[in-house]
């Protein structure tokens, strides 16, 4: 497999991971939605790390969309997001639901830089 093949099947890892958990995302509007969420969420870091050991997708880019592989940098990228987004809107997520809010802040943690 060239490295440009294998960029392509990690990036459309990346596009069908979100596609799925943004459904998910949609619909959490209280706890049992919120953990189906959070499980989603879990089930597809346990298949990135799943797809990093069988072939490693190098530093750019991860498997599924990940960007941050440690709960450090997990979580250290969600509350960035956060702080990000109220600088620009203070009252950002101020008005959502707050399992919403919750899954949208966990679900950034995966993505954010």
């Amino acid at each position: 497999m060239t490295d440009d093949e294998l960029w392509e099947e990690v990036r459309q890892s990346g596009e069908d991971s979100a596609a799925r958990l943004q459904l998910l995302l949609n619909t959490v509007e209280d706890l049992p939605s919120f953990i189906r969420f959070v499980d989603a969420l879990s089930n597809d870091r346990e298949d990135t790390d799943r797809k990093q050991s069988m072939r490693p997708a190098g530093t750019d880019l991860g498997w599924n969309g990940w960007e941050n592989g440690s709960i450090g940098t997990f979580l250290e990228s969600a509350v960035a997001w956060v702080k990000d987004n109220r600088r620009a809107d203070p009252a950002f997520l101020t008005d959502e639901n707050p399992w919403k809010a919750t899954a949208r802040i966990l679900y950034a943690g995966k993505y954010y830089e």
